[in-house]
């Protein structure tokens, strides 16, 4: 024998004892939940009624536009050929500035020889340019501070060159200069710079701001070159990285009473840490950029063709070819010196 049906699935309701609906229903048929059990019977049926829920293949993934981590970054190096730059400095060296800026002057159309194609992380570099913008209701263009305590953030964008070719997949790491800053003076914690041993190229942001500053030249100029030497000699890069440097901030040395000068310190330290790092092995390439202007706005965005250029250069690879065999004991030997003479 079945037990008695409860008339509304709302628990606690009274219209089984008094008749009455406890939302004031008149007559309790009108109600939505009478006739119905807590768990779906209606008119006091034992079958339970079930709705079979559907649910997305575990493979099946939308990409959300912020900036990809480290599990993001290796299920997309796994799908694409990509091309990996660290942007390196301690703090308001400018990095971020320079990320931000790459992704504002491709909304607006071509930077050098290259379109854009597409990007996995809009949001992300949204975010970063937001206070760059007018409608920030900023005074003045700001980029925000990326804090030590946010995750290694990579940034990507696909581009196409102009002139031909195929698409370049570019991925720009972005973490806090406060992390290189700490790793500059304990260099037991480059280990934790992992994304440093993906990078194929290494970009070390020279704020040229505090380089042309007399109080500060001597200083930023002797930490500036300890950080290269710090990372590079304690294995923080793969042994076929390429480095540069990119002095950022470059408006600011175009004062009129003080712009000779400025170029003069700038070229002066250029050829000091090309002579210092050649003679240690080291080579690598001395650029300038002007990311976001705030003083002497004629100076423009300076070098961010360039720049992408540069990133996105397709690497040489080594010669494989083997060298010809002289007076070979072996007829194949022979033969291929003679292809090869």
């Amino acid at each position: 024998m079945n037990a008695a049906p409860v008339l509304c699935e709302r628990t606690g309701c009274p219209v089984a004892q008094t008749g009455k609906c406890a939302l004031k229903h008149d007559p309790v048929e009108l109600c939505p939940h009478f006739g119905k059990t807590p768990h779906g019977t209606q008119d006091g049926g034992d079958v339970e009624k079930t709705t079979p829920q559907r649910t997305a293949p575990s493979a099946v993934r939308i990409a959300s536009g912020e900036a990809m981590e480290w599990t993001d970054l290796e299920a997309f190096s796994r799908a694409h050929r990509v091309r990996t730059v660290s942007v390196i400095g301690e703090p308001r060296s400018g990095k971020t500035t320079l990320i931000a800026a790459l992704y504002a002057s491709l909304c607006r159309g071509p930077v050098g020889d290259h379109d854009f194609v597409g990007s996995r992380t809009l949001l992300g570099f949204a975010r970063r340019h937001h206070m760059a913008l007018l409608n920030s209701d900023r005074k003045s263009p700001k980029t925000p501070r990326t804090s030590r305590d946010d995750p290694t953030a990579f940034l990507h964008l696909a581009l196409r060159p102009r002139s031909g070719g195929t698409v370049s997949q570019l991925i720009v790491s972005d973490r806090s200069g406060e992390a290189y800053q700490a790793a500059r003076q304990d260099t037991t914690l480059i280990e934790e710079l992992r994304e440093l041993r993906l990078a194929d190229r290494a970009c070390f942001v020279l704020n040229a701001a505090k380089l042309t500053n007399p109080e500060r030249q001597a200083a930023y100029g002797r930490q500036f070159k300890q950080m290269i030497y710090a990372l590079r000699d304690n294995g923080a890069f793969r042994d076929d990285v390429a480095i540069e440097v990119l002095a950022t901030k470059i408006d600011t040395t175009r004062r009129p009473d003080r712009a000779a000068e400025c170029a003069a310190i700038l070229d002066e330290y250029e050829a000091q840490i090309v002579a210092e790092f050649g003679a240690a092995g080291i080579e690598f390439g001395f650029h300038r950029v002007c990311a976001l202007p705030k003083t002497h706005l004629e100076t423009g965005y300076l070098g961010l063709g360039e720049t992408l250029a540069r990133w996105t250069a397709p690497v040489h690879l080594p010669d494989v070819a083997q060298p010809a065999v002289k007076d070979a004991s072996r007829q194949i030997d022979r033969l291929l010196a003679k292809v090869t003479a």
